[in-house]
């Protein structure tokens, strides 16, 4: 029952994002003519199918979250349509052909590896924490705490990335910029966590945000997916100060995406 309740949550998705890619693509791009009365953002469905050289009916199918069993050269081709990039494309074929894939381990307990913890304390002076794969805080150094607050294991608010981001108030006035921190996160989660996006620990994180913060809500249903950039961001002091660190997402080797450090380095 469960295997069949995550198919259909598969499915779903995977047509949510094919419409949210199809709407963002502009019809000129495929040398299609639109006219003043066309309403309809980026291409119409039966555009996509006939430029991917699939029937309409079946493409329809496919954002309509029923059973399909598209092959790698349809997926390529939609690819190639939607002008998806690389980890878009990527995104596309999990979510379309979980089976490709290889298992998704399962970090076993909720501390990591003692070494872990000592790699962190190392890192000082600058801050760092450890994810495991829904974005729970597992570990820490002084200077993470320092910056971010602390953190605490047994508040659902506090405890989680997504959850401080977007229902703490102190994080939303820590980061200068916000919004693109925000959305940025989500596209990262959702890039990340798409083999097990119907587990227990991703509800656990995804189910109550949607309820509980609009902005969750409007920026998840953009299905915009990201790889962890490198880049800088802006933190606001306490006195309004404002301070530019950079920012790495590390996986530690053998932990694939089940666990990831975060290190911020202060600019100067």
């Amino acid at each position: 029952m469960l295997e069949r309740t995550a198919e259909i949550d598969r499915r779903k998705e995977l047509g949510r994002f094919l419409r949210a890619m199809r709407e963002r693509v502009e019809p000129s791009r495929h040398g299609i003519r639109t006219g003043t009365r066309r309403r309809a953002n980026g291409l119409l469905r039966e555009e996509v199918a006939l430029l991917a050289g699939i029937s309409a009916t079946w493409y329809t199918w496919l954002e309509q979250g029923r059973e399909a069993n598209p092959s790698a050269r349809v997926l390529t081709a939609l690819a190639d349509v939607l002008d998806l990039l690389p980890v878009e494309r990527q995104h596309l074929f999990k979510l379309a052909k979980p089976e490709w894939l290889p298992e998704a381990m399962r970090l076993e307990g909720p501390s990591p590896d003692p070494r872990i913890v000592g790699l962190l304390a190392t890192l000082s002076p600058n801050p760092a924490y450890a994810l495991n794969r829904a974005w729970d805080f597992i570990a820490w150094n002084d200077e993470a705490a320092d910056l971010f607050g602390r953190f605490d294991g047994e508040d659902p608010a506090r405890r989680n990335l997504l959850a401080r981001l977007f229902l703490d108030p102190a994080w939303r006035a820590l980061f200068a910029d916000w919004e693109v921190v925000a959305r940025s996160a989500i596209a990262q989660f959702r890039a990340t966590t798409v083999e097990y996006a119907s587990a227990a620990d991703i509800r656990a994180v995804l189910d109550p945000l949607k309820g509980l913060s609009p902005d969750f809500g409007r920026q998840w249903a953009e299905m915009r997916v990201e790889e962890a950039p490198i880049w800088s961001k802006r933190m606001v002091g306490p006195n309004g100060q404002v301070t530019t660190y950079d920012y790495f997402m590390l996986a530690p080797a053998g932990v694939g995406k089940q666990m990831t450090i975060t290190l911020y380095r202060k600019r100067g």
